[in-house]
C-alpha cells in the first residue's frame, strides 16, 4: 500500500516521493503498540467506557502515530501527513458496522493525539481485495468485494482469489512491483466503500496541507 500512496502523492505534486527517502518514514505496528502500553493509564480514560474493546487497538495506534507525527513536524515546522493502515479484519468479511466502528476508532484516535492531518486507510476486510479490483475490468461496481472472507484458510478467501488472478502466490516485493502500474484508474475503486472512505479523506488531508488557505476543515 506504501507504493499506492506514493503514487497518489505524485499525482498531487507532479514528483515521486521515492526520490526523497528522507519524505516518507514508516512505524511498525509494533512500535506503535508499545508506545501504547507505556501510555495506557491515559490512553483507557480518553478511549471512554462505551469504546469496544475491537475498536480498540485502532484508536490506541491512530493516538500513537498521531503524537508521533507531531513529534515530527515540530523538528522543522513542515507538515506531516499520518496515514494508519490496517486491516478491517483477517479472521471473516467484517460487518458493516465493525468497519465504520474501526473507522471512527482511529479518526478519535488522531484527535486525541490533536493531530489533524490523520488518514485511516482500512481495506474491508484486508488490502488484497483491494488489489483484487484491479484485476477484474468492466464491473460498474467491486462493493462484492467486500464480503469476501479475509480468512486466509477459508474456501475462495481474498489471498487465494488475487494469487489465482495474479497466476500464483506473489511475494511482498512481487506486489509491490505491481502495485507501480496498477490500478491504472483510481476511479473504479472508489465503488468500494472502504477504498472511497480512504481516498476521500486521503485528498482532502492533503489538500489542506498544500492549499491550507482554500482547504475546508478536515
Amino acid at each position: 500500500m506504501t507504493i499506492w500512496l506514493q503514487r497518489l502523492w505524485e499525482l498531487l505534486l507532479g514528483y515521486d516521493l521515492r526520490s526523497f527517502p528522507e519524505a516518507v518514514i514508516f512505524i511498525s505496528e509494533t512500535t506503535l503498540a508499545q508506545e501504547a502500553k507505556r501510555s495506557r493509564g491515559r490512553m483507557q480514560s480518553l478511549r471512554g467506557r462505551h469504546q469496544q474493546a475491537e475498536t480498540g487497538l485502532y484508536y490506541n495506534n491512530a493516538k500513537q502515530l498521531g503524537l508521533a507525527a507531531k513529534k515530527w513536524q515540530a523538528k522543522d515546522g513542515s507538515p506531516v501527513i499520518a496515514v494508519l493502515f490496517r486491516d478491517s479484519d483477517g479472521t471473516r468479511s467484517a460487518p458493516g458496522q465493525l468497519w465504520h466502528n474501526q473507522w471512527q476508532s482511529i479518526l478519535d484516535g488522531f484527535k486525541a493525539a490533536d493531530f489533524d492531518f490523520g488518514v485511516p486507510m482500512l481495506p474491508k476486510p484486508k488490502s488484497e481485495v483491494w488489489m483484487l479490483a484491479c484485476t477484474q475490468q468492466g464491473h460498474p461496481s467491486y462493493a462484492a468485494l467486500e464480503d469476501i472472507s479475509g480468512n486466509d484458510n477459508a474456501p475462495r478467501s481474498a489471498k487465494s482469489q488475487l494469487d489465482h488472478a495474479l497466476g500464483g502466490h506473489q511475494s511482498a516485493a512481487q506486489l509491490a512491483l505491481w502495485c507501480q502500474d496498477h490500478p491504472s484508474d483510481w476511479e473504479p475503486l472508489q465503488t468500494m466503500p472502504s477504498f472511497k472512505a480512504f481516498y476521500a479523506r486521503f485528498y482532502a488531508v492533503a489538500n489542506a496541507i498544500l492549499h491550507p488557505t482554500k482547504a475546508a476543515a478536515v
